[in-house]
Protein backbone atom coordinates (compact mmCIF):
# COMPACT_ATOMS: atom_id res chain seq x y z
CA UNK A 1 0.00 0.00 0.00
CA UNK A 2 2.84 2.38 0.85
CA UNK A 3 4.42 1.78 -2.56
CA UNK A 4 1.19 2.75 -4.32
CA UNK A 5 0.87 5.99 -2.34
CA UNK A 6 4.52 6.82 -3.01
CA UNK A 7 4.12 6.05 -6.72
CA UNK A 8 1.05 8.29 -7.02
CA UNK A 9 2.77 11.10 -5.10
CA UNK A 10 5.93 10.74 -7.20
CA UNK A 11 3.90 10.86 -10.43
CA UNK A 12 2.11 14.05 -9.30
CA UNK A 13 5.38 15.74 -8.30
CA UNK A 14 7.03 14.87 -11.65
CA UNK A 15 3.97 16.04 -13.58
CA UNK A 16 3.84 19.31 -11.64
CA UNK A 17 7.55 20.00 -12.19
CA UNK A 18 7.18 19.36 -15.91
CA UNK A 19 3.92 21.33 -16.16
CA UNK A 20 5.44 24.39 -14.49
CA UNK A 21 8.64 24.15 -16.53
CA UNK A 22 6.74 23.65 -19.78
CA UNK A 23 4.05 26.33 -19.46
CA UNK A 24 5.72 28.29 -22.21
CA UNK A 25 7.16 26.20 -25.01
CA UNK A 26 9.60 28.99 -25.82
CA UNK A 27 11.34 28.19 -22.54
CA UNK A 28 11.86 24.51 -23.29
CA UNK A 29 15.54 23.74 -23.74
CA UNK A 30 15.44 21.17 -26.50
CA UNK A 31 18.08 19.20 -28.31
CA UNK A 32 18.67 18.74 -32.02
CA UNK A 33 18.39 15.00 -32.70
CA UNK A 34 20.12 13.37 -35.63
CA UNK A 35 19.62 9.98 -37.23
CA UNK A 36 22.49 7.84 -38.48
CA UNK A 37 22.44 6.72 -42.11
CA UNK A 38 20.48 3.49 -42.35
CA UNK A 39 22.53 0.33 -42.67
CA UNK A 40 20.99 -1.94 -45.31
CA UNK A 41 21.24 -5.72 -45.45
CA UNK A 42 19.78 -7.99 -48.12
CA UNK A 43 18.60 -11.27 -46.59
CA UNK A 44 16.11 -13.90 -47.72
CA UNK A 45 14.87 -11.69 -50.56
CA UNK A 46 14.09 -8.74 -48.23
CA UNK A 47 15.77 -5.47 -47.32
CA UNK A 48 16.51 -5.05 -43.61
CA UNK A 49 17.46 -1.71 -42.15
CA UNK A 50 19.10 -0.60 -38.91
CA UNK A 51 19.76 2.89 -37.54
CA UNK A 52 19.66 4.95 -34.34
CA UNK A 53 18.68 8.47 -33.31
CA UNK A 54 21.50 10.34 -31.57
CA UNK A 55 21.32 13.34 -29.20
CA UNK A 56 17.65 12.85 -28.39
CA UNK A 57 17.36 13.34 -24.60
CA UNK A 58 17.07 16.29 -22.23
CA UNK A 59 16.82 16.36 -18.43
CA UNK A 60 13.12 17.22 -18.73
CA UNK A 61 12.53 14.20 -20.99
CA UNK A 62 14.27 12.00 -18.41
CA UNK A 63 11.80 13.29 -15.80
CA UNK A 64 8.88 12.72 -18.15
CA UNK A 65 10.02 9.09 -18.58
CA UNK A 66 9.54 8.63 -14.81
CA UNK A 67 5.93 9.89 -14.99
CA UNK A 68 4.60 6.40 -15.70
CA UNK A 69 3.05 7.53 -18.99
CA UNK A 70 3.67 5.52 -22.13
CA UNK A 71 6.16 7.57 -24.19
CA UNK A 72 6.30 6.53 -27.86
CA UNK A 73 8.79 7.39 -30.59
CA UNK A 74 7.12 7.01 -33.98
CA UNK A 75 8.92 5.90 -37.13
CA UNK A 76 8.07 6.06 -40.82
CA UNK A 77 10.09 4.07 -43.38
CA UNK A 78 9.51 5.12 -46.98
CA UNK A 79 10.72 3.37 -50.14
CA UNK A 80 11.36 5.83 -52.98
CA UNK A 81 12.39 5.51 -56.59
CA UNK A 82 15.14 8.03 -57.31
CA UNK A 83 13.58 11.14 -58.84
CA UNK A 84 10.06 10.39 -57.62
CA UNK A 85 8.22 12.69 -55.22
CA UNK A 86 5.91 10.11 -53.63
CA UNK A 87 7.07 6.87 -51.98
CA UNK A 88 6.31 3.47 -53.51
CA UNK A 89 5.52 2.14 -50.03
CA UNK A 90 5.46 3.32 -46.41
CA UNK A 91 5.88 1.35 -43.19
CA UNK A 92 4.90 2.87 -39.83
CA UNK A 93 5.73 1.59 -36.35
CA UNK A 94 6.66 2.86 -32.89
CA UNK A 95 8.75 2.13 -29.82
CA UNK A 96 7.02 2.90 -26.50
CA UNK A 97 8.76 3.31 -23.17
CA UNK A 98 6.95 3.05 -19.84
CA UNK A 99 8.18 3.33 -16.26
CA UNK A 100 6.86 1.10 -13.47
CA UNK A 101 7.18 2.70 -10.02
CA UNK A 102 6.44 -0.66 -8.40
CA UNK A 103 9.38 -2.40 -10.05
CA UNK A 104 11.38 0.84 -10.38
CA UNK A 105 12.23 -0.18 -13.94
CA UNK A 106 11.34 0.49 -17.56
CA UNK A 107 9.69 -1.52 -20.32
CA UNK A 108 9.98 -0.91 -24.07
CA UNK A 109 7.40 -2.20 -26.54
CA UNK A 110 8.50 -2.63 -30.18
CA UNK A 111 5.38 -2.52 -32.35
CA UNK A 112 7.24 -3.73 -35.47
CA UNK A 113 8.03 -7.05 -33.77
CA UNK A 114 5.14 -7.07 -31.26
CA UNK A 115 7.78 -7.64 -28.57
CA UNK A 116 8.45 -6.18 -25.14
CA UNK A 117 11.73 -5.86 -23.26
CA UNK A 118 11.32 -5.46 -19.50
CA UNK A 119 13.33 -4.77 -16.35
CA UNK A 120 15.51 -2.05 -17.85
CA UNK A 121 17.20 0.77 -15.98
CA UNK A 122 17.04 4.31 -17.42
CA UNK A 123 20.39 4.10 -19.23
CA UNK A 124 19.49 0.79 -20.88
CA UNK A 125 16.06 2.13 -21.89
CA UNK A 126 17.56 5.30 -23.37
CA UNK A 127 19.99 3.21 -25.43
CA UNK A 128 17.35 0.84 -26.82
CA UNK A 129 14.39 3.22 -27.34
CA UNK A 130 15.72 5.14 -30.39
CA UNK A 131 17.33 2.11 -32.05
CA UNK A 132 15.93 0.32 -35.12
CA UNK A 133 17.49 -3.11 -35.52
CA UNK A 134 16.99 -5.31 -38.59
CA UNK A 135 13.59 -3.97 -39.55
CA UNK A 136 12.28 -5.89 -42.57
CA UNK A 137 11.02 -3.65 -45.36
CA UNK A 138 10.34 -4.49 -48.98
CA UNK A 139 10.89 -7.64 -50.99
CA UNK A 140 12.81 -7.80 -54.26
CA UNK A 141 9.45 -8.61 -55.90
CA UNK A 142 8.51 -4.95 -55.31
CA UNK A 143 11.70 -3.65 -56.94
CA UNK A 144 11.68 -3.02 -60.70
CA UNK A 145 14.68 -3.94 -62.84
CA UNK A 146 16.79 -1.00 -64.05
CA UNK A 147 15.38 1.41 -61.43
CA UNK A 148 17.25 3.05 -58.56
CA UNK A 149 15.76 3.17 -55.07
CA UNK A 150 16.49 4.54 -51.63
CA UNK A 151 14.89 4.34 -48.19
CA UNK A 152 14.10 7.35 -46.03
CA UNK A 153 13.45 6.96 -42.30
CA UNK A 154 11.78 9.68 -40.23
CA UNK A 155 11.15 9.74 -36.46
CA UNK A 156 9.06 11.99 -34.24
CA UNK A 157 7.60 12.45 -30.78
CA UNK A 158 3.95 13.32 -30.26
CA UNK A 159 1.70 14.93 -27.64
CA UNK A 160 0.98 13.21 -24.34
CA UNK A 161 -1.32 14.04 -21.46
CA UNK A 162 0.35 14.38 -18.07
CA UNK A 163 -1.55 14.38 -14.82
CA UNK A 164 -1.82 17.92 -13.48
CA UNK A 165 -1.73 19.55 -16.93
CA UNK A 166 -4.85 20.80 -18.68
CA UNK A 167 -3.31 20.79 -22.15
CA UNK A 168 -1.37 18.00 -23.79
CA UNK A 169 2.39 18.35 -23.76
CA UNK A 170 3.98 18.26 -27.22
CA UNK A 171 7.15 16.22 -26.69
CA UNK A 172 8.47 17.24 -30.10
CA UNK A 173 9.39 20.60 -28.53
CA UNK A 174 12.11 18.74 -26.61
CA UNK A 175 13.57 17.88 -30.04
CA UNK A 176 13.45 21.56 -31.07
CA UNK A 177 10.40 20.65 -33.21
CA UNK A 178 12.66 18.58 -35.47
CA UNK A 179 11.70 15.21 -36.92
CA UNK A 180 15.09 13.59 -37.52
CA UNK A 181 15.41 11.66 -40.74
CA UNK A 182 18.02 9.87 -42.76
CA UNK A 183 18.32 8.45 -46.26
CA UNK A 184 19.97 5.20 -47.31
CA UNK A 185 22.42 4.75 -50.12
CA UNK A 186 20.85 4.12 -53.53
CA UNK A 187 20.25 0.48 -54.42
CA UNK A 188 18.88 -1.60 -57.31
CA UNK A 189 17.41 -5.04 -57.72
CA UNK A 190 20.86 -6.42 -58.56
CA UNK A 191 21.95 -5.68 -54.97
CA UNK A 192 19.75 -8.57 -53.83
CA UNK A 193 22.16 -11.00 -55.49
CA UNK A 194 25.03 -9.95 -53.18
Amino acid sequence: METGIFAAFSKKVISTIIAVGSMFYSRIDGVTPTMNSPEIQYKNDYIYISTIIENCYTEDLNQIFYSGNMIPIYFSVDLYQVGQKDPDSTYNFYHALQYSPIGDDFTIFYSEFNETISSLNLDQAKTLLPMITNYRTTSSKNIDNNRNYYIKITAWLDKIHLEGMEEELNLLYYWNSIKPNSTSTVFTKSDFQI
